[in-house]
C-alpha cells in the first residue's frame, strides 16, 4: 500500500514533471507539506532548471532542486502522464499519481483517476480517504492546481465536485485572488513579446478551424520566452470563434520538437498525439519528436486533424 511504502522509506523524493505547471507542482507542494509531518527527509525534484516563475508563489517553491539524491529510497511522482516525463531513470519504490487518460500505471503503485479534473484533485481525495488534515499551505498548493487545470473553472469538465472542493480549500485557508493574480494577471515582458510575435504569423487551416504556430529557437532567443509563455498563445487561439483546435510546434534548445495540442472537444487531443510517442487529455495534450522527418510527422498530425474535423 502507498502509505505503508511512505511510512517504510527514509528518505522521499517528490518529482514534477519537466516544466511543471501549478497542477503538477502544486500536487507536489501539498505532499511536501503532509510529510514535514513525518520528520523524514524530503528532496521537491524536477529535472528542468528553468522554472516558470509565475510559479513562485506556491509554498516550498524554493526547496526545487534538479539534483536526484543518491541516498533517496522512495519516489512519488505528480502529473506524469509516462515515466518519461519525470526525466529520470532509478530503480526505485515509485508511487504514481496523476489524472492523464494516456496513463499507463508505470509506478510499483498507482494513484490514477482520469476522471478527476487536476492532479491536486486526486491528491485531495488522497488526503481525505486517509484522515490527512489539510492546512493552509496544502490547501494553497491544491487550489492553484485546481484553478489551473480547470482554465480557472471554465473547462468543460468542471462539475459539482471541482466547486464543492474549490469550497473547502477556500474554508482550509487557500487564498483566490493570490491564484488568480499569479496564474493569470502576472506576465513577463518575454511572454508579451512572444505573444505578439505568433499571433501575428499564425495559420488557419481548414475554413479557420485549425490554428498554427511555429516557434523556431531563434524566435525564442529573441524574445526570451520559455515553453510555457509559448503555451499560452495556444490557448488564447482557441478563444478565436472559428477554431476548434490549435497547435504549437516549438524547436527544443536540447534538440527535437516539441508539440502541444489543445482542442474544444471535438476531437481527441491525447488520441492524436498517442499516435506520435505523446498522450495527454481529449482537450490538451502533447509530445516531443528527437528525431525523424519532422515536416513529414507534423503534416501527418495535422491531416490527422483535420480528418477528425469531418
Amino acid at each position: 500500500m502507498p502509505l505503508t511504502l511512505i511510512d517504510s522509506a527514509r528518505h522521499i523524493v517528490l518529482i514534477v514533471h519537466k516544466n511543471p505547471d501549478a497542477d503538477s507542482l502544486g500536487s507536489a507542494c501539498a505532499f511536501y507539506s503532509y510529510l514535514l509531518r513525518s520528520q523524514k527527509k524530503i528532496t521537491l525534484f524536477c529535472v528542468s532548471d528553468n522554472i516558470n516563475q509565475n510559479l513562485a508563489f506556491l509554498p516550498w517553491f524554493d526547496k526545487l532542486s534538479n539534483r536526484f539524491p543518491e541516498d533517496a529510497d522512495c519516489m512519488v511522482s505528480f502529473d506524469c502522464g509516462s515515466y518519461e516525463r519525470l526525466g529520470i531513470n532509478k530503480s526505485l519504490p515509485l508511487i504514481n499519481i496523476d489524472h492523464h487518460i494516456s496513463n499507463d500505471d508505470f509506478g510499483t503503485y498507482n494513484i490514477v483517476d482520469t476522471s478527476a479534473i487536476s492532479t491536486t484533485e486526486v491528491v485531495y481525495d488522497f488526503f481525505v480517504a486517509n484522515s490527512i488534515k489539510i492546512n493552509g499551505k496544502m490547501a494553497l498548493s491544491l487550489y492553484a492546481g485546481l484553478m489551473d487545470d480547470s482554465k480557472c473553472f471554465s473547462a468543460p469538465k468542471c462539475s459539482a465536485k471541482t466547486f464543492s472542493m474549490a469550497h473547502d480549500l477556500i474554508e482550509l485557508g487557500a487564498e483566490h485572488a493570490l491564484c488568480i493574480e499569479w496564474l493569470y494577471h502576472r506576465r513577463s515582458l518575454a511572454s508579451l513579446r512572444i505573444r505578439g510575435a505568433l499571433m501575428k504569423q499564425m495559420k488557419l487551416l481548414a475554413d479557420g478551424q485549425l490554428a498554427l504556430f511555429e516557434v523556431p529557437l531563434s524566435l525564442l532567443e529573441e524574445t526570451g520566452a520559455d515553453v510555457a509563455e509559448c503555451k499560452r498563445v495556444v490557448e488564447d487561439a482557441l478563444g478565436i470563434r472559428s477554431v476548434r483546435a490549435a497547435m504549437i510546434q516549438i524547436e527544443h534548445p536540447r534538440g527535437g520538437l516539441k508539440l502541444s495540442l489543445r482542442t474544444d472537444g471535438t476531437i481527441d487531443a491525447s488520441k492524436i498525439m498517442g499516435h506520435f510517442g505523446g498522450g495527454g487529455h481529449v482537450h490538451r495534450a502533447g509530445t516531443h519528436l528527437e528525431q525523424g522527418n519532422f515536416v513529414e510527422l507534423v503534416e501527418s498530425m495535422t491531416m490527422m486533424i483535420k480528418k477528425g474535423f469531418e
